[in-house]
């Protein structure tokens, strides 16, 4: 397997703006960010991987003995865990965890845009670090939108009341910022703000030209306001592209201050 170099479109939290630079990507000729679905493979299959090989690795010792064993004619013995050859196994499991990226790599060449990756927005800081080492090649765009519009809303997408929830919400946004900072100074990571976006397009394209091999896009896209899917039998709603945020409380908007002033970001 050839390797991998996806481009990883994520963010803090949901509600970020990456479905609108995922759009904006996509309208680039030689582009293809594919959605979430492939984000969340690619989460189990990673955090399925990192258990196993934790497994493996520690017993390695014990895994090659018992094998030496059984292959030097001592079969009469527990051989319940008895296993192949680790480093090979091994292999085996990470190019199984991968094969649906390569799926996407190898379709996106196939119908001519062999710049691709997928969107996963609030990416942790966990897997971004299984990642890095699974696909080194791996460059992040990472969106960090004003955490009171995000909030706003969240609130009318995932329907927060509750005092936790909104704590919960606004300490997530303020830890992932806080370590993509810290990531991004040794890693291929382009931080990009949403409302510069989306006040100065212009600016924020080229910066994404000049970090990915993008082809040109259609800024116009970014005047177009879709926030849900208008397909199939979504009524809950109507079927309307966009629903309107949620106004914050007081409480609301304190946590949201504390959060933005702790995260570092000016």
């Amino acid at each position: 397997m050839r390797e991998l170099d996806p481009i990883l479109l994520t963010s803090p939290t949901v509600r970020s703006g990456t479905t609108l630079l995922q759009r904006l990507l996509c309208s680039a000729g030689n582009t293809l960010v594919y959605g979430e679905e492939v984000g969340k493979d690619l989460d189990l299959q990673l955090q399925v991987l990192a258990a196993r090989e934790q497994v493996y690795t520690h017993q390695r010792a014990a895994f090659a003995d018992r094998l030496a064993r059984v292959l030097a004619g001592g079969q009469d013995d527990w051989l319940v865990d008895l296993m192949p050859d680790i480093d090979g196994y091994l292999a085996a499991l990470r190019q199984g965890a991968l094969a649906g990226l390569a799926n996407c790599r190898d379709h996106a060449a196939g119908v001519g845009r062999p710049v691709w990756g997928f969107k996963y927005p609030g990416w942790p800081p966990p897997l971004m670090q299984l990642l890095q080492r699974a696909l080194p090649r791996t460059r992040t765009v990472y969106v960090i939108r004003d955490l009171g519009d995000t909030l706003r809303s969240a609130k009318t997408w995932l329907g927060l009341k509750a005092d936790a929830d909104t704590e919960a919400f606004c300490g997530q946004w303020r830890d992932h910022v806080r370590f993509m900072r810290e990531w991004a100074r040794e890693h291929p990571v382009l931080l990009l703000r949403h409302e510069a976006l989306l006040a100065a397009p212009g600016d924020t394209v080229a910066a994404l030209q000049a970090f990915l091999p993008i082809g040109a896009v259609d800024t116009g896209l970014l005047a177009r306001r879709i926030n849900r899917s208008t397909e199939g039998a979504e009524t809950w709603q109507g079927a309307r592209p966009y629903l309107e945020p949620t106004p914050l409380t007081a409480r609301e908007q304190a946590c949201v201050d504390a959060a933005m002033a702790a995260s570092g970001l000016e």
